[in-house]
This record gives C-alpha cells, structure tokens and sequence, in this order.
C-alpha cells in the first residue's frame, strides 16, 4: 500500500510538471498567434484592396463596375470570404460574397471595426457565428491627396474545427491552472481514498472469492448451451438476468447480443421484403449478375422490358440472355465492366436489334471484399420515345433551315425565267424557239417542284400542336377512310371499328393527317406488291390502358435493315419519296404523348400501331 501511495503521489506531480506547463501554455500561445496571423493577412488583403480602388485618382467612391471587378477578382484569386467596400460617410458600396464561403454577414455603418478604418486606423475584430468564426480586417481607402475616402473590410472564416481546436485549447489551459492550485487537496483526496480501498479489499477477500467460487459454474454451463442455440439460429434463447459479478456481465453482454442478432435479423428480412417490393412495382428494370456472370435477380420491369418469358431466367449466363433478347449491346458492356475497359456506373443506349426499342443501360459494379460474393447490376430504362423525340426534333431544324436557305431565291429564279420567255421567245425561229421555250418551261417546273417540297419541309418542321378535344377515335377514322376505299380497284380497304371504345384527348386534324401518310404508305406498299388489302381497326387495350389505332396491310413488308431508321425523317425507300410520311406519324404521336410502333403483319406485310393514353392519364402527367 506504501509503494501504491508513493506511485500516485509521484503520479499527481507529474501532473503539473514544468513541460505540462510549458506545453498547455505554448498551445494557448499558437492558437491566439493562429488567430492573430489570420487578422493580419486579412488587413493586408484590405490593405492591397484599398491602394487598387484608390489607384485611379478618384476623391469620392461610388459604386461602379472597376470596384465590383477588382473586389472580385482578389477575392476569387485568394480564396477570401466576404469583401464590403464603404464610403466615407460608412455607406456600403460593394458587397461580394463567396458562395463557397460561409461568411455572408455585412457590416452596419456603427461597427467599430468601421469606424476604426473610416478614421484612417488599419482595424480587426473577430465575429462569432453558429458555424464559426469571422476574423475581419479593415483599412482606409487614402485617395492621392490623403483624405480618406472609404474603407475596404476583409473578411476570413475560420472553420468549426479550429474554432474548436482554439476553445479547447483555452479551456484546457484554464482548466490546468485551476487543477494546480488544487493539487494538494487531489493528494489527500486520493491518500484517504486508497486506504479506504485497502481496507475494504481486505476485509472482502475471503467473502469475495468464496462467492466467486460458488457462482462460476453454473452460469457458465447455462452460457455454453445458450451458444449452441444460438449457433442453430434460435433466437428466442432466455437466459435468467445477470449478477454484478464478470459472469453476470458476460451473461448481460450474451443477452444484448442475441437480442440485437434477432433485431438485425428482422431488420434484414423487412428490408429483403422492401427491396423486392420495389423491384417488383419499379418501372426501371434491374438484372442483377454475379461474379460467375449468371443471372441472380430479374424484376418484372426487365422482364418486359427484355421480352423475357416467365419463369426469369435466374442461373443463367446474363450475356447469352442479352444477346438472345435482341440487346447484344447491354452484353458487351458487362464484358468491357469486366474486363477494365470502362469505369463503374457506365451508361450506355443500346439499340434492339430490329431497331424498335432503345434501353438506356447503366452497369455498376457490386464491390465486395470477397471475390466470389461480386457482381453487376444493369438498370434498363426505356428511352426510345426521347431517342425519337430528339432525332425529330434534330431534323425539324434541319428542315427549318433547308425551307429558309432555298425559298428565298426560287421566287427571283421562276420569275427571271418566265421574263426571259416573255421578253425573247420572240427574237428566236424555228428549233432554236423550240429550244428556248423548253428550257424556260422546264426551269419554271422545276422551280414549282422545288418549291412544293420546301414546303413539304416546312410543313413537318412548324407541326402545330392545333387545338385537342376530347374525341371519338373511330369518327375520325371514318371521316378519313373514303378518300381510299374506291381509290384503286385491286386494292381492298377496310375498317374494323372497336365498340364502346373509349374517348381520347387529341387534335383531330394531326391525327388525321397521321392517318393519312399511314394509308399513303400502306397503299403504296399493296400496288407495288400487285394488289391485295389495306385494313384500319381500333382496339382498346386493357392491359397498357392505351386506345389503339392500328393499320395493316399485306404488302411486301420492311426490310430487316430498314426498320431502326422507319421513323427518321428523309428516309425513304421510294424513289420519289420525301422520307417524312412516317417522320409526321411519330411526331403526331409525341404531341399526344401516345407510342408508335411497327410490327410484322405475318405470314407477309406490315403493321402499324398508335398507342394514346388516356384523358384521365394526360391530366395525371400534366
């Protein structure tokens, strides 16, 4: 006991040795010459500031651009927080705050850090805020004939952390000097405290380690099944409360263990159920691929989304099953994540490869710290109707200017030719006027020509959205269709109206004339095949909650290489054909944001649809 109260008194003066001293007083010191460096630099900041504005000679200060641009580019040069320029009469002039720089708080005009710098005396002050500390610095603005003009104040922020640090450091030093007057009541304190401890040690011992002894065994043996249940994963094990003694703490710790082990397991599972909730009603679609490239995981949405068929196909390699859905594409991403050509969370647009559908495709790869549990998981989003909006959109320019760039002179070109047939038809004879006439006429044909396909573009590139009412789809459908009912003989059409279909939200003229470049289309392709029939029908479908306008024939078909660019304007197979027949058709749609697709008419043909939503649904995404 004599050597314990030695060491502890040895222990106490340690405490307040001349170095502790030292080091507490020293740190003080830093903090304030910390604090005391930070005002320097921001009066001579202020200092730089105030001999720039002054510099151009002028005895009043005004706010101007020169003032707002030398404000802020020192302060952006420097890294400054708030810079407040005033006049003589403490007016603020300038005001520039640094966004990345917490310091936004102006001065007012009786600040005494003002008024210091206002009396021509370089001035500093510390502020402090929630977040911080604000070290100011302010100088006088001399103009050349020494009369003070205005003053520059600089504000610099010091972080929470050295803010901290500082008040730690004052509180510990204060607290040290409080500590060393009351070193010889600690000694006493500590003196009675050890004896009193002896004392109580030794008069418990033989108590102590009989009770120790008889409470050991049976708590442990209980502690030793309730592991082995546990191991099992039960989880309800009940163990009786612990005593005050280690194994009563041993039994309370194993006893708050298993009670967060159940936690964490119900944790576990209620998030499981949550993840696959979402996953099952998320519109994005989510593969999950693991470290072998296999399948793991398939949301209904990537199931539609890839035309899977049910059952998902889990275990299988995720590569192939891209590939044979038509996105080769999505595989070779996971093939160069895989490989380090590319960086996680690389996305992508991938094509189908008929060219119908494009899926935006991101591929992030699941880090973990063991090699067999990683992974990647691909989000699919559908973004074909942006990918077509966006392509016509494209277009729509392009043809705006087109129209802009060649109408202009084909006025002055038909004019100047029908002038010149007028004025000198007459001076020519024979093959020579034949000649002349022809060419003249051919020029003027061409101009016309010319000029109705410009207007062709200029039609497709203004596309008013027009008037939408709600409508009666087969109405408009009827009024269209005898323009081609009799319209050829070996051509047959017909329309398979749908009853009680639902209302839609449209322009009746666009749809329309939507209507129209589909039949255009679809005779053409019947004639070119010899004759055969041309059928209109709408449908309600159910399912997508879309009313349907579908046009089908039975002519030669698209070719496989043809269909991802269908809907682009300026394509076209025929020969004569501008290429913004279907082009009209897909923008048609996007102002009704309903979808059009293509589909092949089987045994031979083609099938278009048109999708619209409902009104009910437009009023929803409004």
């Amino acid at each position: 006991m004599l050597v314990s109260l030695e060491f502890m008194t040895n222990t106490i003066d340690s405490w307040f040795n001349r170095e502790v001293d030292s080091a507490l007083r020293g740190a003080w010191q830093v903090a304030q010459v910390y604090y005391g460096h930070a005002a320097d630099d921001a009066v001579r900041h202020a200092r730089v500031l105030a001999d720039e504005i002054a510099g151009d000679g002028r005895t009043r200060l005004q706010a101007s651009e020169r003032i707002e641009r030398v404000v802020s580019e020192h302060q952006k040069r420097y890294g400054l927080g708030t810079v407040q320029v005033f006049n003589a009469k403490g007016r603020q002039v300038v005001a520039s705050f640094n966004q990345a720089v917490p310091t936004g708080v102006s001065l007012k005009a009786r600040d005494e850090l003002l008024g210091e710098a206002l009396a021509g005396r370089p001035a500093t002050g510390v502020e402090s805020l929630a977040d911080g500390d604000i070290i100011r610095g302010g100088a006088p603005i001399v103009s050349a004939a020494g009369e003070v003009i205005g003053a520059v104040v600089v504000d610099y922020f010091v972080e929470p952390s050295a803010r901290r640090w500082n008040e730690e450091i004052l509180g510990a030093f204060r607290e040290y000097r409080r500590l060393k007057l009351n070193r010889r009541p600690f000694k006493n304190l500590y003196v009675l405290t050890m004896v009193l401890a002896s004392l109580v040690v030794v008069f418990s011992a033989t108590w102590l380690g009989m009770y120790l002894a008889r409470g050991i065994t049976e708590p442990l043996g209980a502690l030793v099944g309730a592991t082995r249940r546990v191991a099992q994963g039960d989880w309800d094990v009940a163990l009786p409360a612990g005593g005050g003694d280690e194994i009563g703490t041993l039994v309370d710790a194993f006893r708050s263990m298993t009670q967060q082990l159940r936690e964490s397991h119900a944790e576990l599972d209620e998030r499981r159920r949550y993840i696959e909730n979402v996953l099952e009603h998320v519109d994005a679609g989510v593969v999950s691929v693991d470290a072998g490239g296999a399948i793991s995981t398939v949301n209904p949405a990537a199931q539609r989304l890839l035309s899977l068929a049910s059952p998902p196909p889990i275990g299988l390699p995720a590569a192939r099953v891209l590939e044979d859905a038509g996105f080769g594409g999505a595989a070779e991403m996971l093939g160069d994540l895989a490989a380090g050509r590319v960086a996680s969370g690389v996305r992508r647009n991938v094509p189908h490869d008929e060219g119908d559908r494009v899926l935006l495709v991101t591929a992030t790869r699941l880090e973990s710290e063991s090699p067999r549990k990683g992974g990647v998981v691909l989000f699919l989003e559908d973004v074909s109707r942006i990918v077509e909006m966006q392509r016509t959109e494209a277009w729509k320019e392009v043809a705006r200017r087109i129209a802009h760039e060649i109408k202009n002179p084909l006025t002055p070109i038909q004019l100047s030719a029908q002038r010149l047939n007028r004025r000198l038809r007459d001076r020519f004879e024979g093959d020579d006027a034949l000649l002349f006439d022809e060419c003249t006429t051919t020029i003027v044909n061409e101009v016309e020509q010319l000029r109705d396909l410009v207007n062709e573009f200029s039609r497709f590139a203004r596309q008013p959205a027009g008037e939408k009412r709600r409508s009666d789809l087969n109405r408009l459908v009827a009024e269209t269709m005898p323009l081609y009912q009799q319209a050829r003989a070996d051509v047959t059409v017909r329309f398979e109206p749908a009853p009680d279909l639902p209302e839609v939200f449209v322009n009746g003229d666009a749809v329309k004339r939507a209507l129209v470049n589909l039949l255009d289309n679809a005779m053409a392709a019947v004639t070119e095949a010899g004759g055969g029939e041309v059928v209109v029908s709408t449908r309600f479908d159910d399912k997508l909650s879309r009313v349907v306008l579908e046009v089908r024939d039975d002519g030669p078909g698209v070719p496989l290489e043809h269909r991802a660019r269908l809907f682009e304007p300026y394509f076209s197979t025929k020969a004569e054909g501008t290429g913004l027949g279907l082009a009209i058709v897909a923008s048609v749609a996007a102002e009704h944001q309903a979808f059009v697709r293509f589909h092949e008419n089987l045994p031979r043909g083609s099938r278009f649809l048109i999708e619209f939503p409902l009104p009910g649904e437009l009023d929803a995404g409004a």
